[in-house]
């Protein structure tokens, strides 16, 4: 697979990553993939332990045939004035392979908040997470 698709798209997930963000990666396989991301002036840290974006680099190349999807939770310096919480921004990605390529497509703020508030096996609306807001 094309490394310099996979890095367009790191760079997309990095832009949106003012300060600290957790992204989950479900690959093809079912299994999840959890990491913790945290900027350093324009540095951008994977993890705690060396290696931890090479392993998701990998996992991007080799566990998004036929599909993939990866939520990215970034944490604003922003405070939401009823919580005094953080405001968290949520956005969904699809992603797949494409040839040599990795293709993303960024789900809607619609989609995104109906997937996050809705009950996957009965359907039924779930409580409301205070402080979010749907990218």
């Amino acid at each position: 697979m094309n490394l310099a698709s996979v890095n367009q798209f790191l760079e997309e997930i990095e832009s949106h990553c003012p300060k600290n963000a957790i992204l989950t990666f479900l690959g093809s396989d079912g299994e999840s993939f959890v990491v913790d991301i945290q900027r350093e002036g324009s540095q951008v840290n994977y993890g705690y332990q060396w290696g931890i974006k090479e392993l998701l680099i990998s996992k991007l190349l080799s566990k998004t045939e036929p599909v993939a999807s990866l939520i990215l939770r970034s944490f604003l310096p922003e405070i939401d004035e009823l919580t005094h919480l953080p405001i968290k921004e949520l956005r969904g990605y699809v992603l797949k392979r494409q040839g040599s390529e990795l293709e993303y497509e960024k789900l809607s703020p619609e989609l995104m908040f109906a997937c996050q508030n809705t009950d996957a096996e009965t359907g039924n609306p779930l409580p409301l997470e205070t402080s979010v807001r749907y990218c």
